[in-house]
C-alpha cells in the first residue's frame, strides 16, 4: 500500500501555484467540492473563523465565527447561498503567499438571536510553506487504513474518486487537500463599530469529490499559538475505509513534520456532539511525541447535503505540551448513527 502510494505521489507531483487558481469547470457535478477554510486566532481570544465552499451549477457552502475577547460568539445564520447573493468571497491575490477575503451580510448573536450587519476584510499572508497530505504527509496513517479495507469493486470506487456526474462522459479531478500557516491583517465592523486586527493564522484548501453523505465522521483539530506556530489533526472514516489519519506540527520544531501515529487519551461520541475536552497523543516522523488537548467553548452547527451530514464547528484553547494554543475544533457525523466510528480510545 506504501508502494503504490509513493507512486501516486510521483505521478502526480504538487503544484500550488496551479492549485490555488482552480475554478471549478463548467463540466463539474454537483459531487465536486471546490473549498476554501480560512481561521484567524489570537491568544486573548478573539476568532475568526470561516469555509467557503462552491459547487456546480450555483451552490455556495457558507460558514463564518467570530469570537469577541470577551467571549461573545456571533455565526451566520445561513449556511447555503446562490453565487449572484453569496456575502463570502475570496481572492487568490499570489498562489502559495497572500489571498485576500472579505464578507457583507448578516451575522447573528448566538446567546441573543439578534442579527446584526457584518462586513470584515482581511489579508492572509502565509508565513511557512504549504503541507499537502498527499504530497508532504508520512503515508502510514492512510496506508494502515487503506490496507485493512476489503479490496473490491465498491473499495476501489470510492477510493478512487468517483465524480458521481451524470451522463456518459466521464470526468476525473485528483482530489487535493492541502494546509497552510499564516496570519490575518484586516479588519471587521459589526453593529457599525469597526475593530482592526492583526493575528495568527491557517488555511486549508480543498478540491475534488465531496459527497458529505459518503463520510462516517471526522475529527478535524487545527490551530496557532501567540508566536505563529500551527499544527493540526485529523481523522476521517468512510464506508469501505476507516479512521485514516495524518497531520502535521511546527510547536516546538524548527519546520513541519508529519504525523506518523495517535493515541487518543480523552473522548467520547457525546451522541453526535462530540467531546468538550479531547485529548490525543501525536508521535510525528521526527520521532517527537506531543500531547494536544482542545477544550472546546464555542460550537456552531453547520449541516450539509440537507442533513446527511453535519459540523459542529467549535472554537475553543490547546495546550501543546504545556503551551497555549487557540483554533478549531470540528467533529463531524453523519445523520446515520451506526456508521460513527468517534473518537476511539486506543
Amino acid at each position: 500500500m506504501l508502494a503504490m502510494m509513493k507512486h501516486k505521489r510521483k505521478s502526480e507531483p504538487f503544484d500550488g501555484r496551479k492549485n490555488d487558481v482552480f475554478v471549478l469547470p463548467p463540466e463539474a457535478g454537483p459531487m465536486i467540492n471546490n473549498s476554501y477554510y480560512f481561521g484567524g486566532n489570537h491568544m486573548d481570544g478573539t476568532s475568526l473563523i470561516l469555509r467557503l465552499g462552491m459547487r456546480n451549477p450555483d451552490l455556495r457552502e457558507v460558514f463564518v465565527i467570530y469570537v469577541k475577547p470577551d467571549g461573545t460568539f456571533y455565526g451566520t445564520e445561513r449556511q447555503q447561498y446562490t453565487a449572484a447573493n453569496c456575502p463570502l468571497h475570496v481572492e487568490c491575490i499570489e498562489p502559495e503567499k497572500h489571498f485576500k477575503v472579505w464578507y457583507d451580510g448578516d451575522i447573528n448573536d448566538m446567546k441573543t438571536g439578534q442579527l446584526l450587519p457584518c462586513r470584515f476584510s482581511f489579508d492572509y499572508y502565509a508565513t511557512y510553506p504549504i503541507h499537502d497530505h498527499m504530497q508532504h504527509s508520512d503515508f502510514r496513517g492512510m496506508a494502515q487504513a487503506y490496507a485493512r479495507a476489503k479490496w473490491n469493486k465498491e473499495f476501489f470506487k470510492e477510493s478512487g474518486g468517483e465524480t458521481g456526474m451524470d451522463g456518459k462522459a466521464e470526468y476525473k479531478l485528483t482530489q487535493r487537500h492541502y494546509e497552510q500557516i499564516g496570519k490575518f491583517v484586516g479588519s471587521i465592523t459589526l453593529d457599525g463599530k469597526e475593530q482592526a486586527f492583526d493575528m495568527p493564522a491557517h488555511r486549508d484548501r480543498a478540491f475534488g469529490k465531496r459527497d458529505w453523505n459518503n463520510m462516517d465522521d471526522h475529527i478535524w483539530l487545527v490551530g496557532q499559538t501567540e508566536n505563529g506556530e500551527g499544527f493540526n489533526f485529523s481523522t476521517v472514516s468512510y464506508p469501505k475505509v476507516k479512521q485514516i489519519f495524518c497531520g502535521y506540527s511546527n510547536v516546538g520544531f524548527d519546520k513541519n513534520y508529519s504525523l506518523i501515529d495517535f493515541k487518543v487519551l480523552k473522548g467520547d461520541f457525546s451522541d453526535g456532539v462530540g467531546p468538550e475536552v479531547f485529548e490525543v497523543e501525536c508521535t510525528f516522523n521526527n520521532g517527537q511525541t506531543i500531547t494536544i488537548k482542545a477544550t472546546r467553548q464555542q460550537d456552531l452547527i453547520t449541516t450539509f447535503d440537507n442533513g446527511n451530514y453535519y459540523f459542529h464547528e467549535g472554537v475553543g484553547e490547546f495546550e501543546i505540551n504545556g503551551q497555549k494554543a487557540r483554533g478549531s475544533i470540528e467533529y463531524g457525523w453523519n445523520r446515520d448513527k451506526t456508521r460513527w466510528i468517534g473518537p476511539v480510545i486506543k
